[in-house]
């Protein structure tokens, strides 16, 4: 008897932990959701390169998603693309890259 409540006090504790936990986990932005978490797409040399590379990075991570309107932002001295995103659904989405180091290149 006294194992079988060890196990369950055991389970309770690990129950728990995972509660409090999932929640931090599950509140971190995706890559790319915020400005503070813009992708960086590593290698770029020039704008060309770049706006092909996010396209790309789009096209593989994005599967059936569509892009929209692109904006340029400017935040504490870093250069930002931000681009719409309309899901197979109707959704929609922004993410961000970071385009910092090749921008006007």
């Amino acid at each position: 008897m006294r194992a079988a409540r060890r196990g369950i006090a055991a389970w309770w504790i690990a129950a728990a932990l995972m509660a409090a936990t999932v929640p931090a986990l599950a509140q971190a932005p995706a890559p790319g959701a915020t400005l503070q978490t813009a992708i960086v797409l590593p290698g770029i040399q020039h704008e060309t390169e770049g706006v092909s590379a996010e396209y790309a990075y789009i096209a593989k991570n994005f599967l059936g998603w569509k892009p929209g309107m692109q904006a340029l932002l400017s935040d504490k001295g870093r250069r930002y693309d931000s681009i719409d995103l309309t899901g197979p659904d109707g959704s929609h989405k922004t993410i961000f890259f970071d385009i910092t180091e090749w921008f006007g290149k």
